[in-house]
């Protein structure tokens, strides 16, 4: 048989089977000069650009000239020539013109479900409000300014409600709340109504009797967290899991047809500033929020999630064990990534509330605190949740792991808050082995050497958020527990990238700059704050580094390193248009945060600006 018949017979065989269809039979030599990815012409080639790959998983970062895309993902990245190669007459050509293409963001943690309602709580606002007075519950405000105003608002709204009506409202961390108010005195003012405040993060919570009789009859006394006073009675306040099993649990959350539309807003944001994957933690009412906008195909971004299963809850096994292991199971578009625990430790490093004007702190580190801040109510050793009788948190841990899945997304900031997870992730792997499991700790706020050292055995995976640098967190670290813990203990990225642990980004907050990548990016070259003030100069990182940061290792955190985070054949084309390059040494590090996304394309789609 001739070369040229061989070579019909293949089109014909090809045509047969539907895996040719890029139109008329190919003579020998045009087949010869076709790259061997082509069996049909690529959708969309980028060419006359940086293509900045993230395809080695250490610098330096390998740049190419042009990226073809086909179906979805990567078809192939090389130079100009071979690349144009790959375009048909219907392939969408674009000409970079020497701007820069990165691979799709990965935020490791960040919080848009919180975001979106405290943004475009207005639109959900009356939808709520009817849904609550539907279970019965009446969302009410209540001025916490002081303990007699706070009483006085409480008793005006139990003369309007009907009897047996709840009374529910949220709280930040203040005395009036935390000190001043117990159950007696709710009781005094509303007799006849549950009084449930939500405090802060949920760690905490404050009831009435007639709250606290609801409690015992759903939970007995299994329900950690209740504090009681010296005669054993239950002051109202509520600690730990106590709170979060009544937040999660009792207080009604939104529907999904209320939640998915503003979330679905809130992610649209998140998509313009280059994010292609976002992961955070999530409840059921969430969960079902989200998994509704997949269904439907209106989910803006990828989203890797951990579930609150795990969070302040004391009957974790109970549960996983008709739940099953669905680690990773999911869609292209939402998947599980593990389970999230409560917090071992209080509330950052401490800090001023500009809406409070209180300085709060309670985390929970060996460091004694030089100076307690005025109006600092925190403990003055900082608060561990996970020393409060019978908190479930540790034991969640070991409880996880033994169910298949990882821990991650738990907040956490002190060293000895980090210890106790260690200790805890010590535990779980003397029973099943957590190595290469990319167990993770969130934050970095203060790392000691000795839990570096514990995490680097563990091969513990990192998210850090560059706001911890930026935010203050170094000035205040420095007042109350020293400059030199300010310098060494806060965010030491270099130290966890030399002792060989992945370290990822995590924006943390919805405000801008600093949700920004590139504005983060800056923060990890920099170590600079607000103030101008650098804290741990030694743990400055090269950009390359923060490049990997921002995409190849955090794809390993939402494990999905086989899909996402590199430019790299086969992966999904998730990926960024620059105005200009980050490794472009004529840059100044200080002027990172000025480079702008132009566009964001997601599985081969523009899903946010032009490539024009």
């Amino acid at each position: 048989m001739t070369d040229r018949r061989r070579i019909s017979l293949a089109a014909f065989t090809f045509c047969t089977t539907g895996l040719l269809i890029f139109g008329p039979f190919l003579s020998l030599s045009q087949a010869q000069d076709l790259p061997p990815e082509v069996l049909r012409y690529a959708h969309m080639v980028l060419y006359n650009g940086r293509v900045l790959t993230m395809d080695r998983d250490q610098p330096p970062i390998n740049v190419a000239q042009a990226i073809a895309l086909r179906d979805g993902r990567v078809l192939a990245v090389g130079d100009d020539d071979r690349i144009l190669k790959m375009a048909g007459p219907d392939t969408v050509k674009v000409d970079l013109d020497g701007k820069t293409i990165i691979p799709g963001v990965v935020d490791t943690h960040s919080h848009p479900n919180t975001y979106a309602l405290r943004h475009y709580s207005r639109e959900v606002a009356p939808a709520y409000l009817k849904y609550l007075r539907d279970n019965h519950v009446r969302l009410v405000t209540i001025r916490w300014d002081t303990k007699e105003n706070a009483l006085d608002d409480f008793k005006k709204v139990a003369e309007s409600v009907p009897p047996g009506e709840w009374l529910y409202t949220t709280s930040m961390l203040n005395t009036t709340v935390l000190e001043e108010l117990k159950r007696e005195d709710l009781d005094q003012v509303v007799p006849n109504n549950p009084v449930y405040v939500m405090i802060g993060n949920a760690m905490r919570g404050l009831a009435n009797s007639q709250m606290l009789d609801i409690i015992q009859a759903t939970y007995g006394d299994r329900l950690p967290g209740v504090l009681k006073d010296e005669q054993g009675l239950p002051t109202g306040l509520l600690f730990g899991a106590g709170a979060t099993v009544i937040d999660q649990e009792l207080i009604p959350k939104m529907p999904p047809n209320i939640l998915a539309p503003i979330f679905k807003k809130e992610l649209e944001e998140w998509v313009a500033l280059g994010i292609t994957t976002l992961s955070t933690r999530l409840s059921g009412f969430e969960v079902s929020a989200y998994a509704h906008l997949d269904r439907e195909g209106e989910l803006p971004l990828r989203l890797a999630y951990s579930s609150e299963i795990g969070r302040g809850n004391p009957f974790l096994e109970r549960d996983l064990k008709r739940f099953g292991n669905l680690q990773g199971h999911g869609t292209d578009g939402m998947w599980l990534i593990g389970i999230t625990v409560g917090i071992p430790d209080g509330s950052g490093p401490p800090r001023l509330n500009s809406a409070t004007n209180m300085w709060s702190g309670s985390t929970c580190t060996s460091v004694p605190k030089r100076e307690r801040l005025p109006n600092d109510f925190s403990y003055p050793e900082g608060l561990c949740f996970w020393d409060l009788p019978d908190d479930p948190g540790a034991d969640a841990i070991v409880v996880a792991n033994r169910y298949g899945y990882r821990i991650a997304g738990v907040h956490t900031f002190g060293d000895t808050g980090y210890l106790m997870m260690l200790d805890a992730f010590n535990q779980a792997n003397q029973e099943v082995s957590i190595q290469g499991r990319r167990f993770a700790l969130d934050h970095g706020t203060l790392v000691s050497p000795e839990v570096l050292e514990q995490a680097a055995q563990l091969d513990v995976t990192w998210s850090i958020q560059p706001l911890g640098l930026y935010g203050g967190s170094g000035g205040s670290i420095s007042r109350v527990f020293g400059e030199e813990i300010a310098h060494r203990w806060l965010n030491p990225v270099k130290s966890m990238i030399d002792a060989g642990m992945r370290v990822t980004y995590g924006a943390d907050t919805h405000n801008d700059p600093q949700r920004h990548p590139m504005f983060g990016l800056e923060v990890l070259v920099t170590r600079k704050g607000r103030d101008g003030r650098v804290f741990g100069p030694r743990e400055r990182i090269d950009r390359a580094s923060g490049l990997l940061m921002l995409t190849r290792w955090g794809a390993d955190y939402v494990l999905r390193e086989e899909e996402l985070g590199s430019l790299e054949v086969g992966k999904l084309a998730d990926l960024v248009l620059l105005d200009s390059n980050p490794l472009d040494r004529d840059i100044p590090d200080e002027d990172l945060s000025e480079i702008k996304v132009l566009a964001t394309i997601i599985g081969g789609k523009v899903v946010y600006g032009s490539l024009n």
